[in-house]
């Protein structure tokens, strides 16, 4: 047979004056550096500005989480003997995080809670693919090296039977993890009490181990049966919380899952917000405005629209089309420098050479414009630079 394997993303050589790109056949290239550098200024403040409203999108959802998380974790910590509860260890605290059809988008969701969960709530995070897991033995494997990775930390580097011991090639099973886990939790609790209360501060006491199945429905069914069978048959020791991403509807953990393995399961469900209001927020805050200079055309925009709603639902799709428009306009059009904020306008304005204002003039805006005015006026603005600026 024939398999196709992607290459490794390579480093790209930028040259060293990256503004000389923007000079092309139809202009002289006049202001090149300017525009780019323009451009990219631009391009900066609305890309800060969409992570900032996709994180305060995100923000209700990463609290349900992390509320869900600290109740699922407190009776591991516990740790009580009655046989009802000791029944109920048996069960995996598991969230089922709803996203939508919209797969493009969910990487940016999945390394957003990955981050916000690594920073706040637990060191152990681990992210799997069903690409990357066919078999019960690969995933062990991808999920044990990732955890393993999360564990080493600056002052853990220092220590050489550390380093030493997690350099070997180690069994991949749950009684491995458990004695991993087991190990990291008993070196927490040994650290000094400073670096103690520095670590509890960010993270909560024995952490839970969170394993984010990103694409939960190309998770054959054999491979899930298996993980979650042996996973809950030592829940009381391993702290493992489930957090399933999911493309289409929660029915199918049902579908894939027969009712012995799901009821080893404690399943409470996440909707995220819907990826049309995820769009409609985003126009508003990046196109009905006047924090950027730069507008969309009517058409442009429509375009951009139908390609969401008929093509892929994609948010992020849609903020790259928004980004190749703007590459687009200061490249093409040599008066493109004056789109920036209005507190460099008036400077940029005053050193317009005299070929820039003869693009001025051949503006059908412009001469609609100088049409109503005046006959003096008129030859003034076409004939005089500097009555024009």
């Amino acid at each position: 047979g024939c398999f196709v394997f992607k290459p490794a993303a390579k480093k790209r050589r930028l040259s060293q004056s990256t503004g000389h790109d923007f000079r092309n056949e139809n202009n002289n290239g006049e202001d090149a550096e300017l525009r780019f550098v323009t451009c990219q200024s631009l391009w900066n403040q609305i890309k800060s500005e969409t992570e900032k409203v996709q994180e305060d999108l995100n923000k209700q959802l990463l609290d349900n989480l992390v509320n869900f998380l600290r109740r699922s974790h407190s009776g591991f910590q516990e740790k009580t003997t009655e046989w009802t509860c000791r029944m109920k260890f048996r069960e995996i605290p598991t969230a089922a995080l709803v996203l939508g059809v919209n797969v493009t988008d969910h990487d940016l969701t999945f390394r957003s809670l990955s981050d916000f969960l690594q920073n706040n709530i637990t060191p152990y995070i681990a992210l799997l693919e069903a690409k990357d897991c066919p078999g019960i033995k690969n995933l062990m494997q991808k999920l044990m090296g990732q955890l393993m990775n999360c564990s080493i930390d600056v002052d853990a580097l220092e220590d050489e039977d550390y380093v030493q011991v997690s350099q070997k090639r180690i069994r991949c099973s749950m009684s491995s993890l458990i004695k991993w886990y087991e190990s990291v939790a008993k070196k927490t609790d040994s650290e000094t009490p400073s670096k103690k209360r520095a670590s509890s501060s960010r993270h909560w006491q024995s952490p839970p181990v969170v394993v984010i199945l990103k694409d939960m429905e190309s998770f054959t069914t054999k491979v899930l049966q298996d993980f979650i069978v042996i996973s809950s048959q030592h829940i009381h020791e391993f702290p493992l919380v489930l957090i399933f991403g999911i493309a289409t509807s929660p029915m199918i953990i049902h579908r894939l899952l027969p009712h012995s393995v799901s009821s080893l399961l404690c399943i409470e469900l996440f909707q995220s917000l819907s990826c049309k209001d995820h769009l409609s927020t985003i126009i508003d805050k990046l196109l009905l405005t006047t924090q950027f200079p730069f507008k969309l055309g009517e058409k442009v925009l429509q375009v951009l629209i139908n390609i969401f709603l008929y093509h892929d639902f994609s948010v992020q799709n849609f903020i790259k089309g928004f980004q190749l428009c703007i590459v687009e306009h200061f490249y093409s059009q040599p008066l493109s420098v004056l789109c920036c904020q209005p507190a460099d306008l008036e400077k940029r304005v005053n050193s317009l050479s005299h070929d820039q204002c003869e693009n001025i003039r051949k503006l059908p805006s412009f001469r609609s414009y100088v049409e109503k005015q005046e006959s003096e006026k008129q030859i003034a603005l076409l004939t005089t630079d500097s009555f024009l600026k």
